[in-house]
């Protein structure tokens, strides 16, 4: 009985349907566009770090939606020893200027570096379905990050916010009410938190504003995606944070009202006694 051989096209029709739900994984934008398109926003969007650094890359199929989000100026990327690259992938390599490299066989896949100097946090607090295998898999991609305990939102965020505060770390809390959480964490001194839900508009977010908690809600994301933003995250120097966000002075309003800490003018009526 004579196998029937796969056509070119069938291949071609197969690669297609991969290269879409790469995309449709790292949001709308991506959909619409083609990905290589989408490699000089996302690089603007990265904060540059050392090029001799280079950057680690976890994924079998290397395409230009996986190299999207390396930060700028890397110059060479380490890939799995098995590493399947795509010409598209190629072509995004070449105009990054990066040199992709396959890793020995046998080695450890991970993507991106430990948090060098700097703690790295992570928690998940009322989040349908299984949170913790996805916890488990930034953990694998995050050597030397901590895992808070999962407990009620209140408690995490607020455990959350005083690592943060307390050891200048950064941090990912998996959340089924991501904006809920983002909330109450920006109500802790020194916390800047944002949340998406894709991942260059959440990788944007956490790079204008310094970001140095991310609230997600594992639904929107794929586990990849997920390992993709804590070793972006992890990797890069965010920054100053914006002047805007600084910590307000401790001068009064320069509004001609009253103060609201201030006593209250006496009452000039005269109906009453008080």
């Amino acid at each position: 009985m004579n196998a029937h051989a796969i056509t070119p096209d069938q291949i071609a029709a197969i690669v297609r349907e991969v290269l879409r739900r790469i995309r449709a994984d790292l949001g709308p934008q991506h959909a619409a566009a083609p990905a290589a398109a989408a490699l000089p926003a996302a690089k603007a969007a990265a904060a540059p770090i050392a090029a001799a650094a280079g950057f680690q890359l976890a994924e079998k199929l290397v395409t230009a939606a996986s190299l999207a989000t390396i930060p700028a100026g890397t110059k060479t990327v380490m890939l799995r020893h098995d590493a399947l690259i795509t010409p598209s992938g190629r072509d995004a390599a070449r105009a990054a200027g990066c040199t992709l490299v396959r890793g020995a066989k046998g080695a450890q896949a991970t993507s991106g570096a430990a948090p060098a100097g700097r703690s790295f946090f992570l928690a998940a607090a009322e989040c349908p379905g299984d949170s913790a295998t996805r916890t488990a898999g930034l953990v694998r991609m995050l050597p030397g990050a901590q895992q808070l305990p999962a407990t009620g939102l209140t408690d995490v965020v607020a455990s959350h916010g005083l690592h943060l505060t307390r050891d200048g770390g950064r941090g990912i809390l998996l959340a089924g009410r991501p904006h809920v959480a983002v909330a109450l964490a920006n109500r802790s001194p020194g916390v800047r938190a944002v949340t998406a839900r894709d991942t260059t508009t959440l990788l944007a977010a956490a790079q204008e504003c310094a970001a140095n908690l991310l609230g997600i809600a594992p639904r929107d994301f794929s586990a990849s995606s997920l390992e993709r933003i804590g070793v972006t995250l992890a990797g890069r120097d965010p920054g100053p944070a914006p002047a805007e966000l600084a910590a307000p002075a401790a001068a009064g309003c320069a509004c001609s009202g009253p103060q609201p800490d201030a006593p209250a003018p006496p009452c000039s009526c005269t109906t009453h006694h008080h």
